[in-house]
C-alpha cells in the first residue's frame, strides 16, 4: 500500500508540473489580432506614435505565436532614418518572428522565445513583456534593448473575431504549420532542387489571416544595431515573409498580403494539399515560365504544430 501510495503522489506530482515546453497560458490572450498603434520610447522623455502602423499577433491554445508588424514609412523614411540604406531601411521598418510563448495571468508577464525571425539578431532569445487586455483590445509593453527598436515599445492590439459559418474545409487549413522542406522543380528539364530554412512557418487562422516567416539557414546576428548594408542585404538573402488576409477554396488558398517583404495588395495563390490524418501538408506554386520558356513550380512540405481547436480555444 505505501508503494502504491508513493505512485499516486508521484503521478500527481507529475501531473501538476508545467509541461515539458514550460507553456503557461493566459486564455484571455488565444486569439487573431491586428494592430491598432505603435508607441516608441514610451520609457523616455519624449515618446512618439507610428504612422500608419499595420501587424498581425497570433497566440494560440498551445503555446505558439506569431508576430508581423510593418509601419507606412519605408518610402517615407523619418529624419533618423535618412542615412539607412535600402537593406537597413528594411529592418527598421518590418519586423515579426514566431515560436512559443507563455503568459502568467497573475503577472502579466508575456515571455517569447523566437525560434524563427526577421531578423537573425531575434532568433534562439527570450523577450519578456507585459500586457493588459480590456475587452477585445491588448496592450504589449517591452523593455527597451529589443534589436531594432526605439527604446520601450507599446503595442495596441484589437481581437479579431472568427469568420461566419467556419466550414469543416476551412477547419482542416487553420493552424501552426512548420516548414518542412521545398524544392524548385524545373518542369520542362525534369530538375529538382531542394532547400532546407531556419525554422519557418506558415500559420492560417480562423479569423481569416496568413502570417508566413521563412528565414533562410545559418545567418549570423548582427554585430550591432542598426545592422550595416552588407549585413542588412545578407540577412533579406533568401527571407520571406508578410501577413495578409486568407482566401480558402476548394484545393487552393489565397494570400492577399497587407505588409511584410512581399509588396502590400499582391494576391498569391497556392494550392493545397492536406494529407490524410490532417498532420502534414503541400502548397504547390502556380507554374511560371522564364526568359528561356521553360516552366517550374515550387513544392513546399509542412507539418502541423497546432489546429483550428487550438486557435479558437476550444482546448
Amino acid at each position: 500500500m505505501r508503494k502504491l501510495g508513493l505512485v499516486v503522489l508521484l503521478v500527481a506530482a507529475a501531473l501538476a508540473l508545467p509541461s515539458a515546453q514550460g507553456t503557461s497560458i493566459d486564455r484571455a490572450l488565444i486569439g487573431t489580432w491586428t494592430l491598432v498603434s505603435t508607441e516608441e520610447a514610451v520609457d523616455g522623455p519624449e515618446p512618439g506614435r507610428v504612422v500608419n502602423p499595420r501587424g498581425l499577433l497570433v497566440l494560440d491554445g498551445a503555446g505558439w505565436a506569431f508576430e508581423g508588424i510593418t509601419r507606412d514609412n519605408r518610402l517615407r523614411p523619418t529624419p533618423a532614418q535618412a542615412s539607412l540604406t535600402e537593406a537597413q531601411l528594411v529592418f527598421a521598418t518590418w519586423g515579426g518572428s514566431w515560436g512559443r510563448y507563455s503568459a502568467d495571468a497573475g503577472s502579466k508577464l508575456l515571455t517569447l522565445r523566437p525560434e524563427g525571425s526577421f531578423s537573425p539578431s531575434v532568433m534562439g532569445r527570450e523577450w519578456i513583456r507585459s500586457y493588459a487586455v480590456t475587452g477585445d483590445r491588448l496592450v504589449v509593453t517591452s523593455k527597451s534593448g529589443e534589436p531594432h527598436a526605439r527604446g520601450a515599445m507599446r503595442w495596441t492590439w484589437e481581437k479579431v473575431p472568427p469568420i461566419e459559418n467556419l466550414s469543416p474545409r476551412y477547419r482542416q487549413v487553420v493552424g501552426f504549420w512548420r516548414h518542412e522542406i521545398e524544392s524548385r522543380v524545373n518542369l520542362t528539364l525534369k530538375t529538382e532542387v531542394s532547400t532546407k530554412r531556419a525554422p519557418s512557418v506558415v500559420v492560417y487562422t480562423p479569423s481569416g489571416y496568413v502570417g508566413v516567416h521563412f528565414p533562410a539557414l545559418n545567418r549570423k546576428p548582427f554585430a550591432s544595431d542598426p545592422p550595416t548594408d552588407a549585413e542588412a542585404r545578407e540577412a533579406l538573402r533568401g527571407y520571406v515573409g508578410y501577413f495578409g488576409a486568407l482566401g480558402v477554396y476548394p484545393g487552393q488558398v489565397f494570400h492577399q498580403i497587407l505588409g511584410g517583404t512581399v509588396s502590400a495588395g499582391t494576391t498569391l495563390k497556392r494550392f493545397l494539399d492536406v494529407a490524410p490524418g490532417g498532420d502534414s501538408v503541400n502548397l504547390r506554386f502556380p507554374i511560371t515560365r522564364n526568359a528561356q520558356g521553360q516552366e517550374a513550380t515550387t513544392l513546399v512540405t509542412l507539418k502541423r504544430l497546432s489546429g483550428a481547436a487550438d486557435l479558437l480555444g476550444e482546448r
